[in-house]
């Protein structure tokens, strides 16, 4: 089985999801909390149809980033540009953008 590095993979924003822009100017991501129609009229009464997770400034331009065609490793490295006095900034990044892939934020594809 041939492994790929994450840095040689394209991050592409999951369907399901999608951004809001908050009062500070950053983004929100939002996405449907039950995947059945029946399932939110059912749960109506106690919960909202949406989940919405906001994203710091940090969040909000490596979101920004993730356009289909950038691959991780040109994400981080224009991201780490502007943080250049940051100890272990691209490793942090690398361990952001796996998180979002983690909990089904983005996908990534193969480059």
């Amino acid at each position: 089985m041939n492994k790929i590095s994450l840095l040689d993979t394209i991050p592409v924003h999951a369907p399901h999801v999608w951004t809001e822009k908050a009062d500070d100017g950053c983004l929100v991501l939002v996405y449907e909390r039950f995947p059945k129609a029946w399932l939110a009229k059912l749960f109506a009464r106690w919960y909202s149809p949406q989940i919405h997770v906001p994203l710091e400034s940090f969040g909000t331009e490596v979101w920004q980033l993730i356009d289909g065609k950038r691959t991780t490793e040109e994400v981080i490295h224009e991201v780490a540009m502007q943080y250049p006095d940051e100890e272990h900034f691209p490793q942090r990044l690398a361990m952001y953008i796996s998180k979002l892939h983690q909990d089904g934020f983005i996908l990534l594809q193969k480059a």
